[in-house]
């Protein structure tokens, strides 16, 4: 089994394991309290062993809303743009851009804030990148993560984000306004 299909299988272990804990009373999104937009920094590692970048730099903005009644008192819809360059094993720099609609949820781990991520969208590139299996403009991508809240403001995430063929693993601190 390769590492995005580790880490798929694992998310949706951890998925499982959430939903199975009853949410308190005091749990609430961040959302819930005006938090809407956030930016993140952290780090890309690629999967594909054939690129010159091991890792990368990546940074982000996001926008989430509370998703309603019908989704749950911790559901949150929103969308996401990041950033990342990579270079390719011929020395060529490509930028990739995944914009998403993302569905997360909330849940409580002992006295933990933590939430579960899941999107589909565009991953746009400026050149083909063969090694990831990616054209010249506009991919279908995915994410799948998990995150921990530090603070309302502070969070911790980790995610996968796919294409049709291979991904990458980021790891990002996120701070929500």
């Amino acid at each position: 089994m390769n590492i995005p299909q580790r880490f798929v299988w694992g998310v949706g272990a951890f998925l499982l394991f959430v939903v199975q804990i009853p949410a308190s009373a005091q749990v609430f999104s961040p959302e819930d309290t005006g938090l809407n937009y956030s930016v993140t920094v952290g780090v890309a590692l690629m999967v594909s062993e054939n690129l010159k970048s091991e890792s990368v730099p990546m940074v982000g903005a996001s926008w989430y809303e509370v998703a309603g009644a019908n989704f749950g008192s911790n559901a949150t819809f929103g969308i996401s743009a990041d950033w990342l360059q990579v270079e390719r094993s011929n020395g060529r720099d490509v930028n990739i851009i995944p914009m998403l609609f993302n569905y997360r949820q909330y849940g409580t781990i002992s006295s933990y804030r933590i939430f579960v991520n899941f999107g589909v969208g565009i991953l746009a590139t400026t050149d083909a990148i063969p090694e990831m299996k990616l054209d010249n403009g506009s991919n279908f991508g995915w994410t799948a993560g998990l995150g921990a809240d530090i603070t309302n403001s502070f969070y911790f995430q980790a995610r996968f984000i796919g294409s049709k063929n291979d991904g990458l693993v980021s790891v990002q601190l996120g701070y929500r306004f």
